[in-house]
């Protein structure tokens, strides 16, 4: 017993309150794999699932067995009401039974003699809710006369914390689900609506340049940023960048002659899609500047800079977005070279009243005048800001002040 309260203490030390908005789905599956090969092993048991219920029938959802006897499958299933979990939740046969074969409650049930089912132990497994997810079964080929009330309590307690792990996992489903439809919604039709927002060149004032803003239906309640990072967890992220590109480029020949369009692309979907360099290059590509993109470390390959390489051949311009912040840092600009440098909004917003960051944008003018790069700052919202980028000597800017993103029409 003092083995199974250990096992319980270790199960439950991380289950507190707000803790499950710490649990990722590969932890709580583990969790609940680990849980099931540490009660067979405590109770001496050949097997141990987690039954879930659900349209007439028990579906095994977690299941640990011994390597000699595999009676069940994960995903495997069977009809509800031939089930001993089914009479154990609705309180027709005890959860408790050191030998299946003398319990009148299953005499009827085909797996307690073909099997035969010898020990067996069951719980349900409720949700937060208070509703039944399904059960947590241990049993073995063998009869134990040893088994007692208190190893039910056990389990009982174990299935406290795995429900917890459970309606996790039943939420993101869920919430999966919800996103897949949301985001191949979007694909199936002309992609994400583009919105544009003006370039402008501080020297002369006049719109030089538009960056292309994805945007998407509101009814999901999702920022930009939020749809392409569901994308990217759906494993679809270079699929809506794509499309995001595809509905930009289609607006390019509408905009005033002499101007350029911005794109934003990562560099996994630029290595990803074996069409993109040929779609940007297929589109007046003289007027095209990829925005690279990268919320994480770039890991830098031989196929990146063979895409970067075609992308210049073509025309197209080369931009580093967010620069000075963030994984945009030195080795990052000195590694790609872009042709355009965007300072970003952290080192824009508030320059005119801050030695440190005029500091920093001294020194990227200086760095885009000795490499030939243009430099935009990014986030232009104040008047001040704006004189005090004059004055450092940027040539282009883009922000609120200056423009804010308008849907194309």
């Amino acid at each position: 017993m003092d083995g199974g309260i250990r096992m319980v203490s270790l199960l439950t030390r991380d289950v507190r309150p707000g803790a499950l908005a710490r649990f990722d789905p590969d932890a709580s599956r583990r969790t609940i794999n680990e849980s099931l090969a540490a009660l067979r092993e405590h109770f001496d048991m050949e097997v141990a699932f987690v039954g879930r219920f659900g349209h007439g029938r028990r579906w095994f959802e977690y299941v640990s067995t011994d390597a000699s006897f595999c009676p069940v499958q994960p995903g495997g299933s069977d009809r509800l009401e031939d089930s001993y979990c089914a009479r154990v939740v609705d309180g027709r046969a005890p959860g408790l039974m050191t030998d299946a074969r003398e319990e009148p409650s299953v005499a009827d049930l085909a797996a307690t003699f073909a099997m035969p089912v010898g020990a067996h132990l069951s719980v349900p497994l409720h949700l937060e809710d208070g509703s039944v997810f399904g059960t947590l079964c241990c049993f073995s080929r063998q009869p134990d006369p040893e088994l007692r009330e208190r190893d039910l309590d056990v389990l009982t307690m174990v299935a406290d914390v795995l429900g917890g792990h459970l309606g996790f996992l039943l939420e993101h489903e869920q919430t999966f689900s919800l996103a897949l439809d949301r985001v191949t919604g979007v694909l199936a039709g002309d992609g994400p609506a583009m919105a544009l927002q003006p370039l402008v060149d501080l020297r002369g004032g006049r719109v030089v340049g538009y960056e292309a803003l994805a945007r998407f239906p509101e009814e999901a309640g999702w920022t930009p940023d939020r749809w392409f990072a569901e994308a990217g967890a759906l494993g679809l992220g270079p699929q809506l960048e794509g499309a995001a590109v595809r509905s930009a480029l289609r607006l390019l020949p509408d905009l005033p002659p002499g101007t350029s369009m911005a794109v934003n692309l990562s560099p996994e979907a630029l290595c990803s899609d074996d069409r993109i360099v040929d779609r940007l290059a297929d589109s007046s590509p003289h007027r095209v500047v990829v925005e690279l993109t990268e919320h994480a470390r770039v890991a830098y390959s031989q196929q990146l800079t063979d895409r970067l390489v075609a992308l210049r051949e073509a025309g197209i311009r080369i931009a580093v977005d967010d620069a000075g912040s963030g994984y945009a840092g030195l080795e990052h600009i000195l590694h790609l070279g872009p042709e355009v440098l965007k300072l970003d909004r952290v080192l824009v917003q508030g320059i005119a009243a801050h030695p440190g960051r005029q500091a920093m944008c001294e020194a990227m003018v200086r760095f885009t005048q000795r490499t030939g790069a243009e430099l935009v700052a990014e986030g232009v919202e104040t008047d001040a800001d704006l004189e005090e980028l004059r004055r450092l000597g940027v040539g282009l800017a883009q922000g609120f002040l200056l423009g804010r993103p308008r849907l194309a029409s």
